[in-house]
């Protein structure tokens, strides 16, 4: 048996902007616009490094309400770097990649193999002349029908005792939960796209969602993101390790001073938490939400003079450390009075908290209006302005995507 690497990501992004950034200086900026495509050229480094014998994509490419050709010539050269190195690169498209499919079409590149949406294809991998894959997937279509997970396989023939047998899917884990008996082989590795945090369910076979390369909003917990680097032999999984890939992180400082401090005080105790975080996310840009706790609420714009302060303070740290928001969260601050329409949605955003998977489907579904809205402000604590704001945006995207289908 020929022990072998192979490399799984999902949630690439490439035109996706950040959200829940405020106005940054023009170099953050510029490192916000160019993480994503930074981030794809370190997993081409990866591959070739590890000199893997292909490369797994599980849909999430891009964003297809956003328009923009940077995102799409960064993910050419990279695929052209992998084809003249001798790796394949395998593509599951999900709905939103359609403009992907049709670039690689109109112009070919060898070793890339993007699979069809009408019905699974097997393609037959090779590393130092010998067979060690058949890696069978299937695209999705534009209106999402399910995939045909019983015909997966199906065409792959003989396959060797030897052979490492790799599904690929750009849906969520329900859909190849529901499917596994229904596979036309039994694969020793379901590479699964479409969520948020990495995840894995089980050895026999590895279910595994690889989790998006590159965050680009905040969550409720927040994960390094990247890709899965696993090592197969023969026809088994060994390991599949997480590999962090990504080049900004969102992060929460919490700042409970107990009683009434000056300002100068209060900066040098949260400096101290933002080198603590530099520190934790070495190398890694680092956008910050702060949030005090304090007796009584400063006023705003003592807080904004405070938060000046300390963006200046680290302007020149690289990477940077970006002081995105100071908040204050009273000790005996009350919810505020909602009607029954946003209860409801906050009701829902609490829930979401609570479950790592529901949320991973939320957060990368189409509804992001929604999403960004949450993420923008406190949580489940937003301010009733905003929770109706958000879910009229919603019901409206809604609304309208019914009525185009």
């Amino acid at each position: 048996m020929q022990r072998f690497q192979f490399v799984h990501v999902a949630g690439l992004q490439l035109n996706a902007p950040f959200s829940g950034v405020r106005r940054t200086s023009d170099a953050i900026t510029r490192s916000l616009t160019d993480a994503a495509c930074g981030a794809w050229d370190d997993l081409v480094d990866l591959c070739l490094s590890k000199q893997v014998a292909f490369l797994a994509i599980s849909g999430g490419i891009e964003d297809a309400e956003l328009r923009g050709i940077r995102g799409q010539l960064r993910f050419r050269s990279g695929l052209e770097r992998l084809s003249d190195a001798g790796i394949q690169t395998l593509i599951s498209l999900d709905r939103c990649d359609q403009r992907i499919r049709e670039t690689l079409a109109a112009d070919p590149i060898s070793r890339v193999t993007v699979f069809p949406a009408d019905a699974p294809r097997t393609v037959r991998v090779e590393s130092d002349g010998r067979r060690v894959a058949c890696v069978a997937g299937q695209s999705a279509d534009a209106t999402d029908s399910p995939l045909q997970l019983d015909r997966y396989f199906s065409d792959a023939g003989e396959v060797e005792t030897a052979t490492a047998l790799v599904g690929i899917v750009p849906h969520d884990l329900q859909t190849v939960e529901g499917g596994l008996d229904q596979a036309a082989r039994k694969p020793c590795y379901w590479a699964v796209g479409h969520a948020d945090t990495p995840s894995r369910r089980g050895f026999s076979p590895w279910i595994v969602e690889a989790g998006s390369l590159q965050a680009k909003a905040p969550t409720a917990e927040p994960a390094a993101r990247g890709a899965m680097l696993i090592e197969a032999d023969g026809s088994s999984v060994v390991s599949a390790r997480h590999v962090e890939l990504d080049r900004i992180r969102y992060a929460t400082l919490p700042i409970a001073p107990g009683h009434r401090i000056d300002d100068a005080l209060l900066r040098h105790q949260i400096m101290d938490g933002l080198n603590r975080l530099r520190a934790t996310h070495a190398g890694r840009g680092v956008i910050v939400d702060i949030d005090l706790e304090r007796d009584l609420p400063e006023s705003s714009a003592q807080l904004e003079s405070v938060l000046a302060e300390l963006r200046r303070e680290t302007a020149a740290w690289d990477p940077f450390v970006w002081c995105n928001r100071l908040s204050v969260r009273s000790q005996d601050e009350t919810p505020r009075p909602t009607n029954l329409l946003s209860q409801g949605v906050i009701e829902e955003g609490r829930a979401l908290l609570s479950n790592p998977l529901q949320r991973s489907y939320f957060f990368a579904n189409r509804f992001d209006p929604l999403m960004r809205a949450w993420t923008d402000e406190l949580g489940s604590n937003a301010p009733q302005e905003l929770v109706e704001a958000a879910t009229r945006v919603a019901l409206a995207h809604t609304n309208s995507e019914d009525s185009a289908t």
